[in-house]
Formats: C-alpha cells, structure tokens, sequence
C-alpha cells in the first residue's frame, strides 16, 4: 500500500499532500481550513506573511475544543519571515506565529527566502504590524528604502539565521526545521555548516513545468524531503498578466491545468487535472502543498489513493518539463543570497515592487 506520509530525519511522519494557505483570504481560510481538517488534511502549510495565520488559528482551536481532530494528528508548518533573519529575531517571529495559531508549537519551522529583503534588519516585524510596502520607519513586512526599493539588510547571511533556528528545536517551539526558496548550493551550504541539526524539509516550486529533478535527488541523497508549492501551477499568481517579469502565459502556451496532455490523460481517466498532477507529484517520490478555498475543491484534491497514472501517462508529464518558473520575484535581487540570480536576464535592472509583487512573498 502506498505510504500517505513521509518520515523525516527526526523521526515524525509528514503528510504527504497538504493544505497550502498562500494567496487564502483571511475572511475563507478559516473555513477552508476545517473543510480540509474534515475532508482527511492533516498537513496545513501556514506563513506570517500571507496574513491569515490568525483565523487558521481560530479554525485550529474550534476542531480542538470540539474533539474532531487531536493536536498529535495534525502537521503544522509555518516560516521564518525574510524581515527578521536576524538571530536575535527568529524566536519573537516564530512566538508570534504560535500565538496566532493558538499553539505550543509547530511541526515545522522553515526559513521562508534564503535573502534578508525586505529587510531593514533593525526591529522584529510581525504581521499585526502590516503585510504590505511601505517605508522602513512604518515596521511592516515589507519595509521599502527612502527611494521606494525593498530594504535590504545586506549584512546578514542565513547561516546565521541557521543557527538561530536550530535553537528553537532544542527549546521545543518547533520539532524539525527546514527551508524554503533556496537553490541547491545554498541547501549544501547549510548541510556543511549546521551545528546541532539539519533541514528536513525544502519547500520550492515545482509541477509539471518545473520538475526540479536534480533537486528532487541531491534532497534524497541528503535526507530531506522535496516538498512542492504552487504544486498545480499557481493559475491564480497575482503577477499572472502584468507585475513581474514572468508575468504571462507560461513557455507552453497553457497554464498547467489548461495542458493539452494532462487533459487527455484526466479524460481517460475520469479524474480531474488536478488530480492526474498531484498524483505525478506523489508517483516522482514527492511531498507538495496545494491551495484552495473552495470546500468541494479541498475535498476533492486530496482523493488521490485509489487510481494511478501508468507509465506512459508518466513519460507524457515528463516530456512538459520545459523550465518555466513563475515566481522569481526579482526585485528582492539586491541582495547577495538571492536565490535566482540565474535566473534573472541579462539586462535586468533592479525594480521596485509593483502592485502585484508583495504576493511574491511566498
């Protein structure tokens, strides 16, 4: 029988398939939340930024107090914001995530971008405080400098924040750390120099357009678990039409869940797309976190134990690993640890954040 989970370095057993939160409106995360809970979820990927960690902590305590799940069932992952990769602002963000999830702890603790922007490096910056642009001396998320461009705090560097994190294992905040939006030799680069404890879960792009097979192993030599996001695509980017330089159609022509082929193959199966490349993502060996805030959508998503996609359909979705990535979310590309630099074009000059861009925050 094919495993639901996945065992990571300490031990636990991570969902295989989660509940993603990115781009949920705080007025339906709180339903979307339950409706997944009940519908089997147990994995809900949750970040400060993408403010709703507040109502995902009142679905939380409802499906508590009301006994429909207990706290050990369920996987809790949540990220270390890039305004407070300072080591001495790691743990009050991390507090600040566990008492708007009304939690004692998360299951996983992920540093959201490897890069400090934006970033004034100066004050912890917590959601209350605003999650969208503005001037450094306003303390939100998103801190801009005195000509309208992210701030940067170029002196830091994540292994720093590495170490701080690691902290927060021994002291029980969160059982297992990990990263987020970093590129191969930034991983390699925190397995060289921890100290007490190594990630156990990367969470990067990838679906069938991005396939990121290399990374998929060297993580699997490594011990760590490839965990995808913008698992379908992400049809619903706020930068899709205009707003960044991967704004537009895909290289395909198609949004994913618009493919030619996986269409085909969903129709002969009676299945819906959306299942046909979730079920790709769990057969490449993968983990992936999927949005949605449609409760018949959540519960439908996650029925993907009783079919399979034969080989061929298999060797059809690898044949669409064309390399396009659409969140590269440049204008963060200041800084030393920006992950993407290549990429970036050639020619390309710094930007400052457009209308759509404080959604690159995931």
């Amino acid at each position: 029988m094919e495993e639901r989970t996945v065992r990571l370095r300490n031990g636990a057993q991570m969902p295989r398939i989660g509940l993603g939160t990115w781009k949920s409106p705080a007025e339906v995360t709180k339903q979307a939340v339950q409706a997944a809970v009940r519908a089997g979820y147990r994995l809900i990927d949750c970040a400060n930024d993408y403010d709703n960690e507040h109502v995902i902590g009142e679905a939380l305590k409802e499906l508590l107090d009301q006994g429909e799940v207990k706290r050990e069932e369920l996987f809790i992952q949540a990220k270390l914001w890039n305004s407070n990769h300072r080591p001495e602002h790691v743990r009050p963000d991390l507090e600040a995530t566990l008492k708007d999830l009304q939690l004692d702890y998360v299951d996983s603790f992920v540093i959201h971008w490897p890069m400090a922007v934006p970033s004034s490096g100066q004050k912890v910056a917590l959601r209350p405080d605003g999650c969208y642009p503005a001037h450094f001396s306003q303390g939100t998320l998103f801190p801009l400098d005195d000509e309208g461009y992210y701030a940067s705090d170029d002196a830091s560097h994540f292994i720093e924040t590495w170490y701080a994190m690691e902290d927060l294992v021994d002291e029980g905040l969160t059982k297992s750390i990990g990263l987020s939006n970093f590129n191969m030799k930034q991983v390699r680069e925190v397995l060289e120099k921890a100290k007490k404890h190594l990630p156990s879960v990367v969470q990067n792009e990838s679906h069938p357009y991005l396939q990121e097979r290399d990374f998929r192993a060297f993580c699997r030599i490594n011990g760590i678990v490839f965990q995808a996001y913008s698992a379908l695509g992400s049809a619903d980017r706020p930068w899709r039409h205009t707003g960044s330089i991967t704004s537009g159609a895909p290289s395909t022509g198609h949004e994913v869940l618009d493919h030619p082929i996986l269409r085909d193959i969903a129709q002969r199966l009676g299945r819906s797309v959306a299942h046909v490349v979730l079920r790709w993502h769990l057969q490449i060996g993968g983990a992936a976190v999927c949005k949605s805030v449609t409760p018949s959508r959540i519960q439908e998503n996650i029925k993907l134990w009783d079919f399979a996609l034969a080989p061929e359909d298999m060797d059809q979705i690898s044949n669409l690993n064309v390399g396009w990535r659409h969140l590269l979310w440049a204008e963060t590309s200041m800084h030393n640890d920006y992950p993407f630099k290549d990429w970036l074009p050639s020619d390309y000059k710094l930007e400052k954040p457009s209308a759509g861009s404080t959604a690159g925050a995931k």
